[in-house]
């Protein structure tokens, strides 16, 4: 059963992150989506997505790392960013690109229960493939060895170069519980990002839009984060 104060720093963490990460991908919306009918055309608009969905992989993945670590021996931080940046940020801008250079011929869209029904499939797929990602970096590390090549133990507390060990810091022994713990938490948070989407309206002005961008992300990240963090024990569960 996850520990109160690592539920509490999962959620901090990651509303954090998703606050700053959808502030970005949120204006890079709209400011691609104004360039993509501009002298740039799709070229600058597909550059300004991509950074928007950089900032927030960056963002989110440093988050996970962070709050991770207390629990994992030996995370290997950068790898487990540089994978999160590849699948969540870069797929939210593969995914972005259409709307964003699509015009606006009027139409109506689809209803909200459909769209909201998508972004939980949506949430569910990249949440899926995005732990499957995440978990390869989890798994078990070898234990550090003395010069005469006996394995050594790492007290808890001890300075490690992924940072301080807890009491509960040792290796993963089911690392790929975590592609369920991920889709589990990407599928309700997905439905909140998107939600927050509709309500922006068309004629609103970019400032507001990044507003509601880090509003919605920091819905989106505290919920993300309370069920990863309640989920994250499973990773140890058994052993």
């Amino acid at each position: 059963m996850s520990h109160p104060g690592g539920l509490l720093r999962w959620v901090g963490l990651c509303a954090a992150a998703e606050a700053v990460g959808m502030t970005a991908a949120a204006t890079a919306a709209r400011v691609g989506a104004s360039l993509a009918h501009g002298p740039t055309g799709a070229a600058g608009a597909w550059g300004v997505v991509v950074l928007g969905g950089l900032v927030e992989g960056t963002a989110i993945g440093l988050a996970q790392a962070a709050a991770l670590r207390p629990l994992v021996r030996g995370l290997r931080v950068g790898r487990f960013v540089a994978v999160t940046v590849a699948v969540a940020g870069l797929g939210w801008a593969a995914a972005s690109a259409p709307s964003v250079l699509a015009t606006d011929d009027g139409a109506a869209g689809p209803p909200l229960a459909v769209v909201l029904g998508g972004a939980a499939g949506l949430g569910l797929v990249m949440g899926a493939v995005l732990g499957t990602a995440q978990a390869a970096v989890l798994r078990p590390t070898t234990a550090p060895v003395d010069q005469r090549g006996a394995a050594t133990a790492v007290r808890p507390g001890a300075a490690t170069a992924s940072g301080p060990l807890t009491a509960q810091a040792r290796d993963v022994a089911r690392p790929w519980r975590w592609v369920g713990v991920s889709a589990a938490a990407w599928t309700p948070a997905m439905v909140v990002v998107f939600a927050g989407a509709q309500a922006a309206p068309a004629s609103w002005p970019t400032g507001s839009v990044a507003l509601l961008g880090t509003a919605t992300g920091a819905l989106a990240g505290a919920v993300l984060g309370a069920v990863c963090g309640a989920l994250a024990p499973l990773l140890h569960a058994g052993t």
